[in-house]
């Protein structure tokens, strides 16, 4: 998933009040940071990659496990208790997001499994290839396309723009 995590990122916010208890509200900007900070965190793991430190493989592994999640939750709660809720949130969805691909997430590392629906091929972490060859497989699009149109209803729902 590329662009769909935007979407996804997106429609986390809007249940922001939800998730948080009333703490942030929907569509702010606080709710649209929090869960595209905490969404897009575990693919940050392509700058070590990309600087050289850490070869391919690191893709994909702890950051896309539920001790991460939880982990970031925690660093997050003495902060501020509604952005640990809405990042552990934002981070589970990503994995769930991410799970239609081949390489499968090692969602209870230490331990390596990994759990996949394997709905299409994996085509690398980032790069124009990546982009290009996501977008090549119908399945990306079913999906990716769902996730706008999740967005849309839910923003008509929340009376937010264009349907204010």
């Amino acid at each position: 998933m590329q662009l769909g995590h935007v979407a996804v990122a997106l429609a986390v916010s809007s249940y922001a009040p939800e998730i948080t208890g009333g703490r942030i509200d929907a569509f702010s900007a606080e709710a649209i940071a929090v869960s595209f900070v905490a969404h897009w965190l575990p693919n940050f793991d392509v700058i070590p990659i990309r600087l050289g430190w850490a070869r391919d493989a690191f893709h994909c592994t702890w950051s896309h496990s539920f001790l991460f999640a939880v982990l970031v939750a925690l660093i997050l709660l003495p902060i501020n208790a509604g952005w640990a809720l809405l990042g552990f949130v934002s981070l589970i969805i990503h994995f769930l997001a991410d799970m239609p691909s081949s390489v499968g997430l090692p969602l209870l590392m230490p331990w390596k499994r990994r759990f996949t629906l394997n709905l299409w091929a994996d085509t690398g972490h980032s790069g124009w290839f990546a982009f290009r060859s996501t977008y090549e497989q119908a399945w990306t699009w079913l999906l990716e396309g769902g996730a706008f149109v999740f967005l849309f209803i839910r923003a008509y729902q929340v009376g937010v723009w264009p349907f204010v």
